[in-house]
């Protein structure tokens, strides 16, 4: 239900369970964030190799994403060891508040389409 209400509004599932299990459930933020990144692994991989099959997937993006993925796990890991609960709640409502706020702010599609950014063009 997290995922479809998610990708409705054009935000990851994440960003409904884990103020659903922290705040209804009283769960800790650390198992709730666990938590919710193994269900967008599973629920990811599924996607992708059904992407990958009907040939939709730019696997040098994938790869390119992978690996930024991983590293950014390994790091996020490391400092949720080091950093207070206290203050994830807090990095992560802000995010949360900014992602709300970019997803409401109208976009204009020209501009949008008619400009490529540099690292796209790299890619």
């Amino acid at each position: 239900m997290a995922g479809l209400l998610g990708s409705l509004t054009g935000l990851g599932g994440g960003v409904i369970i884990v103020p659903l299990l922290t705040l209804l459930f009283g769960m800790d933020i650390r198992y709730a964030i666990g938590a919710s990144l193994v269900s967008v692994i599973a629920t990811s991989s599924g996607a992708a190799a059904a992407y990958l099959k009907e040939g939709f997937s730019n696997i040098r993006v994938g790869m390119f994403l992978e690996v930024a993925t991983t590293i950014g796990a390994i790091c996020g890991a490391y400092l949720a060891t080091r950093i207070p609960t206290a203050a994830i709640a807090i990095i992560f409502g802000i995010v949360l508040l900014y992602s709300a706020w970019s997803s409401a702010k109208p976009e204009d599609e020209l501009a949008i389409q008619d400009r490529p950014g540099p690292f796209a063009r790299v890619l």
